[in-house]
């Protein structure tokens, strides 16, 4: 009888022990649960917040809730009917590879007031804002696809006389700048303008002669060297309305400007050759200061796989002045870890 009674107590005291165990083990479980649901919970709260460039498609989807088709045909179709119905814009639309290409047609693209001759002629105000809209809606198709697309340009047509205005912008610029990963000013600096005249388009509204190219990371990069550049190094006086950077020599007060630019990259060397009609000897310091600050930041922005830079400058009586700096020298002098003078002499 004692024997029984025991062996039902041991029993009944394994059981709740058991019971005990299983509600302790049960518990922490739950708990972990709850502990990976707040982690994903948080970490989805980050992603939607402060998205990675690298995976940014679906982020563009939520923000402007649309998809679209990774067809060109869809894309173009998109911008264009977008284009029209928001803003009454009529656009031609093309894409090769990588590249969104958009052809603008307007009247008036230039302000009739731009002043004298030595001057810049001034873009007009209000299709300024235009060429701003079209702009935007490209980044909002282009951003939204499934399509992954590097480049778009931007062409902006007289069609009464022929002037034409090129933009090209890098995607990838674009969200940074939208992220707060660079400063609206960087990014302005990071487009390459170009202002031509192209006969063939005057009363080119359907843009019939409308082409464009694929541009690719590196020529976009020279591109960009070389236009900041020429435009730091243009006379104060022709920039006045643009309130944008000039270079000026302190101790004379003398504007060296590069009247032309002329850029090759070929077996990972970026070669310039500027024509600085002012070009003196004792000017070599704050030239090449400017040039190779200019050039030494583009391609640290872009963590761009170089290397070496070859220059060359020469001036109005062809007298010319070279120089060639490898990578690791150039990279110490934008972490100003080595002087200009190291590098001249």
């Amino acid at each position: 009888m004692f024997f029984q009674i025991s062996k039902n107590s041991i029993f009944i005291f394994l059981l709740l022990l058991l019971l005990l165990l299983t509600g302790c083990k049960l518990n922490l479980f739950t708990r972990q649960n709850a502990s990976n649901i707040v982690a994903e919970t948080n970490n989805l709260n980050t992603q939607e917040t402060l998205p990675k460039i690298k995976n940014t498609n679906t982020w563009w989807k939520k923000l402007f809730n649309q998809t679209f088709s990774d067809k060109d045909e869809e894309i173009k179709k998109e911008l264009i009917e977008l284009t029209k119905k928001e803003y009454g814009h009529d656009i031609k639309v093309k894409i090769i590879n990588k590249t969104i290409g958009v052809y603008f047609p307007v009247n008036n693209l230039l302000d009739n007031q731009a002043g004298d001759q030595n001057t810049e002629p001034l873009l007009n105000k209000e299709i300024a804002k235009k060429i701003d809209r079209v702009i935007f809606l490209t980044h909002r198709v282009a951003l939204s696809s499934d399509k992954k697309l590097d480049f778009y340009v931007i062409i902006t047509t007289d069609i009464k006389n022929g002037d034409e205005l090129s933009i090209i912008g890098y995607f990838p610029d674009v969200l940074k700048v939208r992220l707060l990963n660079i400063s609206k000013g960087e990014f302005s600096q990071r487009l390459i303008n170009g202002l031509n005249k192209n006969p063939q388009a005057i009363d080119d509204w359907e843009g019939k002669n409308f082409k464009i190219e694929e541009i690719f990371l590196p020529n976009f990069l020279v591109g960009q060297i070389a236009q900041r550049i020429k435009i730091a190094t243009t006379k104060k006086n022709n920039l006045e309305e643009k309130k944008i950077f000039w270079f000026q020599k302190k101790e004379t007060k003398e504007t060296f400007e590069a009247k032309e630019i002329q850029w090759e990259l070929k077996d990972k060397i970026f070669t310039f050759v500027l024509e600085i009609p002012n070009y003196q000897k004792e000017n070599t310091r704050e030239i090449f200061n400017l040039i190779l600050k200019t050039t030494a930041h583009v391609l640290w922005a872009y963590d761009f796989d170089y290397n070496a830079t070859y220059i060359l400058i020469k001036n109005k009586n062809e007298n010319k002045k070279i120089f060639f700096i490898n990578k690791k020298d150039l990279e110490l002098f934008r972490k100003e870890k080595i002087k200009i003078e190291n590098l001249i002499n």
